[in-house]
């Protein structure tokens, strides 16, 4: 639920998780619908990518921002963080 900014509810059996419920597809539109569609994206580049769950991390040396190298079988996943603008 918390890909589509789903309120905290009912509970069930877990009160501490407020978001254990029927999905609230029916209120999924304008900016929460923009969320579901971006960690779909992500959920995509995923599982087209193992090394990104099971790979092995090598965290680069760069003089400005933040980069590391994932790599798994012959799946390998470069991420650079730049910063913010």
């Amino acid at each position: 639920g918390d890909e589509s900014s789903r309120p905290f509810g009912p509970t069930g059996s877990d009160p501490l998780q407020g978001t254990r419920s029927d999905m609230n597809w029916q209120d999924v539109s304008g900016k929460s619908a923009a969320s579901v569609a971006h960690w779909q994206k992500i959920s995509q580049f995923r599982a087209r990518h193992p090394a990104i769950g099971a790979g092995k991390q090598t965290t680069l040396s760069l003089k400005q921002g933040y980069g590391f190298v994932r790599e798994h079988g012959d799946d390998k996943v470069l991420v650079i963080w730049a910063g913010q603008q």
